[in-house]
């Protein structure tokens, strides 16, 4: 079977964590690492030794041996560089949050569509090994009723105007950079759509938002909380609280090995309890490069793992998310 050959954009914090995983993936190659400045580029691809060309963007969607553009750039590049790469005829997988807002990423996805390629959003939570067994678990009644779902991300980070988390311009804020994978898991796990939600928190004095506690009402019944926080301490944890059993997914939540089951006994306040553990491939990436790779061969325009209409549902809540700090 051939290989994608993908292109993958940026070389900050994104390259340092996923890079290495490439060699690692099947039915993909890494062809090349783009920056504007490529000299950057160079340097990075030597340093984890992956033989790669370094280009500018315009060369990558110009390239006709490369097949997709993952876009690993901040927030506020994202619509445009999805939008020519699509229009030079490439596929494309897009870092969480997809867009800026929903309006952005509704367009995208139906422009890739039109054009019979291949978009998503880069949630590799949902193809980690243990988050699908644990929602087997869940489903099959292991801890009851599923009632309450919290999931935290929040770490005490000093303010800088000119890093891209904090800086309004380059799509800066917690939520479209933690609270995406909050809001992800609730709605995951929850297997419903969100029916009411409303959120508490603050912005900085620059319009971004510093703390976002969300409170989820979803269809069937089952409650969340997806706190996310660039100034408070939250921890990274998660937990899934049914009648008769608690999953507590270990931090980082988004990309852990481990959780811990507990059930109970009815009368009983003594817990069973299961260390509960999966291996993953690489960082953790090899697994939702491996699926975009396999949707592309198979001539798909959206992975089922991770839908466009799961994706939008996200975005529109994050939109709301931060629409009630204002």
């Amino acid at each position: 079977m051939a290989n994608v050959r993908w292109a993958m954009v940026g070389t900050g914090l994104m390259a340092d964590l996923i890079l290495r995983d490439f060699p690692l993936s099947e039915n993909t190659e890494l062809a090349a690492l783009v920056s504007r400045d490529t000299s950057r580029a160079q340097a990075k691809l030597a340093e984890v030794g992956i033989a790669a060309q370094a280009v500018t963007f315009e060369q990558a969607i110009a390239d006709p041996d490369i097949d997709l553009i993952y876009i690993a750039s901040p927030h506020s590049e994202h619509f445009w560089m999805a939008k020519a790469a699509l229009e030079a005829g490439k596929h494309i997988l897009v870092e969480k949050s997809f867009m800026n807002n929903a309006a952005e990423a509704e367009e995208i996805y139906a422009l890739a569509k039109a054009k019979g390629l291949f978009s998503m959003e880069a949630m590799w939570t949902k193809f980690m090994p243990l988050h699908n067994e644990l929602i087997e678990i869940v489903r099959s009644g292991r801890i009851g009723q599923l009632r309450l779902i919290e999931a935290n991300f929040g770490f005490l980070r000093t303010f800088d105007n000119n890093h891209r988390l904090f800086n309004k311009e380059l799509g800066g804020g917690s939520s479209l950079d933690q609270g995406v994978y909050t809001t992800t898991l609730n709605r995951w796990f929850a297997g419903s759509p969100i029916k009411h939600q409303s959120t508490e928190g603050y912005n900085y004095p620059n319009g971004v938002d510093a703390l976002a506690m969300t409170s989820f009402e979803f269809e069937n019944g089952v409650v969340g909380r997806g706190n996310s926080s660039l100034g408070t301490a939250l921890g990274m944890a998660a937990r899934l609280v049914g009648d008769s059993g608690i999953i507590e997914i270990t931090e980082a939540f988004w990309n852990t090995t481990d959780a811990v089951i507990k059930t109970y006994s009815a009368n009983s306040v003594d817990a069973e309890v299961e260390q509960f553990s999966r291996p993953r491939k690489g960082a953790g990436y090899v697994h939702m490069i491996e699926a975009v790779s396999n949707s592309v061969l198979a001539g798909e325009t959206e992975n089922k793992q991770h839908t466009h209409e799961f994706s939008l549902e996200v975005m529109r809540s994050l939109d709301q998310t931060r629409a009630a700090l204002n």
